[in-house]
């Protein structure tokens, strides 16, 4: 792979999103598709797994993923790793994908999974932040469904130590988000204004969460305290439901430009524009706090932008001092000098030099 960028091309079908999958899954031990491991397994097969040779802060690192069923084995230099936020100091990816074109006025699920992952990628501490805070969800949603199916009244001790479990890693959660917007927010902007001209003003990324301002403001017991007094208003609707209705995995985050929310108002080329500044700028957040700039992954979404816009991404993908991995159906469409990079053809799964 060239240390700039990586050209691969060739008909739909081939496997040319498999092998940037492949890549993504080794950095992030997960699929940009949303895919469950025993999903990655090919048929017939028990496991699957993606090694990769790096130099990461001047060193050759070898990572190596095994995927099973049940879950993922990680090693690092042939060894498994204290924890992974030693392997994940070595490598991180940022990929760009067609679905993430509706990133700014698709659904809340997927920009909170931006937030998330975005946030993971600045600082891998907060994995276990947000896989703790998945785990006692689950807990208090299993609670409340038994609750729902025998038609009984939740025992208030009971119910009262699940809000509290989920109320305090729940505003760690909330904490790590709100701090990663405020050092996220000028990134983008600069970004944006750079891609768009900045013809309709400032953009503002918005957070929309469980809490006021107020309380985010006043710090962790602050949030805690809010989310209890939201969970005990909730406690009826909660228990009719069968799920939590109170808590940061119903929050959301909008984009204003100009004082306007961009995915109610925006035409389609400035959402667009927007959703390409908004993974860029994770990149670039990512490099400026831990020194590591994640490898890029474009797939094929040259071909869901305008030439204007497939112009300005190509353009600044070649400003960024990055080492970057795009698909495409034909290299025309790469609105970039392609001659001074490596290309290479994907033919059924196989990969050929030109």
């Amino acid at each position: 792979m060239s240390p700039r960028v990586t050209v691969l091309w060739g008909d739909n079908g081939q496997g040319k999103t498999n092998l940037l999958e492949a890549v993504y899954l080794l950095a992030t031990l997960k699929s940009f598709r949303g895919a469950k491991p025993k999903e990655l397994i090919r048929h017939g097969e028990s496991a699957a797994r993606v090694s990769g040779r790096l130099v990461a802060k001047g060193l050759p690192r070898d990572c190596e993923v095994t995927v099973e069923p049940r879950g993922r084995k990680v090693l690092l230099d042939g060894k498994s790793p204290r924890g992974l936020g030693s392997y994940f100091d070595v490598i991180k990816a940022v990929a760009f994908v067609p679905a993430d074109l509706r990133l700014v006025d698709g659904s809340p699920d997927r920009r909170r999974q931006f937030l998330d992952r975005a946030a993971f990628t600045m600082d891998p501490s907060y994995l276990p932040v947000a896989q703790e805070y998945k785990a006692a969800l689950k807990q208090k949603n299993a609670m409340l469904r038994a609750a729902q199916k025998t038609r009984r009244p939740l025992d208030s001790v009971l119910r009262s130590t699940w809000n509290m479990r989920v109320a305090e890693v729940g505003a760690e959660v909330v904490r790590r988000r709100t701090d990663f917007l405020s050092r996220f927010a000028p990134v983008f902007r600069e970004l944006h204004e750079g891609i768009t001209g900045a013809a309709k003003g400032r953009a503002e990324l918005r957070y929309r969460g469980p809490v006021s301002a107020e309380a985010v403001s006043g710090g962790l017991e602050s949030i805690r305290d809010a989310l209890l007094v939201k969970m005990e208003a909730a406690a009826d609707t909660e228990e009719r439901r069968g799920f939590a209705t109170v808590g940061p995995h119903r929050d959301d985050w909008e984009l204003h430009v100009g004082g306007e929310a961009l995915r109610a108002f925006g035409s389609q080329g400035q959402v667009r524009s927007a959703a390409l500044g908004l993974r860029v700028a994770q990149m670039v957040l990512a490099r400026r706090v831990s020194g590591v700039c994640p490898l890029f992954l474009l797939d094929d979404v040259s071909s869901e932008l305008d030439p204007h816009r497939n112009q300005q991404l190509m353009e600044l993908l070649a400003q960024l001092e990055a080492q970057v991995l795009v698909t495409t159906t034909e290299l025309s469409n790469l609105k970039m000098d392609v001659s001074g990079y490596d290309s290479f053809r994907v033919r059924a799964g196989a990969i050929e030099a030109g």
